[in-house]
């Protein structure tokens, strides 16, 4: 099992992920993040406008890190540490909008009680507590 921590995409990720049974990867939103920005800096909260327009440089979308998954060979992504977190499933259907044509199968959005079991035949299955 291979956690990122805030990362932008990155080979030593793939690298560090190869083979993996478990990625699980934080993921962001950018058009959301920049819709955000965009309305900090309409009603003048540069600080926070600043902040949304910084941040995805070190940050993955959530369809970046289905890429990264694929590129290392892992059996289950799961995408973790949403950023904007979604408020409901509709919400959390846009932000993981592209994911599925990049990586059909093998990835999961992890929420709070997400338990991932690792049996011994090597295939990962999930479940929420």
């Amino acid at each position: 099992m291979v956690v990122s921590g805030d990362t932008a995409k990155s080979p030593a990720l793939v690298a560090a992920a190869h083979g993996a049974d478990v990625l699980v990867h934080e993921a962001q939103a950018n058009h959301l993040v920049a819709m955000i920005g965009e309305a900090a800096a309409t009603i003048g909260r540069e600080r926070i406008a600043k902040i949304m327009h910084d941040i995805p440089s070190y940050h993955t979308t959530p369809v970046q890190a289905a890429e990264v998954a694929n590129e290392a060979g892992v059996r289950l992504l799961v995408l973790s540490h949403l950023n904007p977190p979604p408020p409901n499933r509709i919400a959390e259907r846009l932000f993981v909008r592209g994911v599925s044509r990049v990586r059909p199968d093998g990835w999961i959005v992890g929420d709070d009680g997400l338990a991932v079991e690792l049996p011994k035949a090597r295939t990962p299955s999930t479940s929420r507590t």
